[in-house]
């Protein structure tokens, strides 16, 4: 009989480091705990290592801090640096900004199917929840900000005995915040791609490749659920440039980008 596949969490940030303890939080208290956990670190100051050397001292998973200097928007590029450090055959992805929902592991693990990619979804925690949301029991806390309107997407919210589970090719509704593949299929279209700089759309053009190669995307409602906290909006005055590189992603049909994953990894073997 094989071995369970099993499952790496990367998580993304930058100098949100009181949200990060919170998500943290949420992951010590998952129903299937990750086999390991890698802070994917965009340049953040101090206190954010802290926060996550403080986490990782209390848990038995591994735990690892992937860290680059801060020169402007380049989330591809660590979510790169991350993958290569990782050990396990299916990768979650979730911001730092997101708490997940008790089963969220779970859900991704039961969801995970060959050859696909899953795509979940998220409800939002308006200003003056994000103050308070994840600090305390999670029921607790969605109760609370569903009574002071502080929870919207509702249909994100819940989650149902069954999930609706279904194929797609569109890229409606694709965020890194709650993505979950195998980190097979990520060396197959070499991660991904670093010419996107700024915020916007490195998780579409990504998707994108994936399914060129043959990845079906799935699309799970109802179960993996994760709630983001409210914060200022990114600047998005690279989001002309990166629409660009998408468009050409598509109309080149290409499966693999050229500045991506593989030069992160050792060479293969002769």
């Amino acid at each position: 009989m094989s071995a369970e596949p099993s499952l790496g969490l990367i998580v993304n940030t930058f100098n949100q480091p009181d949200y990060l303890a919170r998500v943290l939080s949420a992951v010590a208290r998952q129903t299937a705990p990750p086999g390991e956990v890698l802070l994917a670190d965009d340049g953040s100051a101090e206190e954010t290592r802290h926060v996550f050397a403080a986490w990782a001292k209390t848990q038995s998973t591994r735990a690892e801090h992937v860290w680059q200097p801060h020169e402007g928007f380049r989330r591809s590029r660590v979510l790169n640096l991350a993958i290569a450090r990782t050990h396990a055959d299916y990768l979650v992805f979730l911001d730092g900004d997101t708490v997940p929902h008790p089963a969220f592991l779970e859900d991704h693990r039961r969801l995970a199917r060959a050859a696909h990619f899953l795509q979940g979804h998220r409800a939002l925690i308006e200003q003056q929840g994000a103050a308070w949301f994840g600090l305390g029991d999670f029921s607790s806390d969605r109760r609370r900000a569903l009574w002071q309107w502080q929870l919207g997407g509702l249909k994100h919210a819940f989650r149902w005995p069954r999930p609706r589970v279904r194929l797609r090719s569109d890229l409606r509704g694709i965020r890194g915040c709650n993505l979950g593949l195998w980190r097979a299929d990520l060396r197959r279209v070499n991660g991904y791609n670093e010419a996107f700089v700024g915020w916007g759309r490195e998780d579409s053009e990504l998707a994108v490749r994936l399914m060129n190669a043959g990845v079906q995307r799935l699309d799970a409602r109802g179960w993996a659920l994760c709630y983001h906290l409210w914060h200022p909006p990114a600047s998005r005055g690279n989001l002309a440039a990166n629409d660009d590189l998408l468009v050409q992603t598509q109309r080149q049909h290409a499966t693999r980008c050229a500045l991506g994953l593989d030069q992160y990894l050792p060479p293969p073997m002769p």
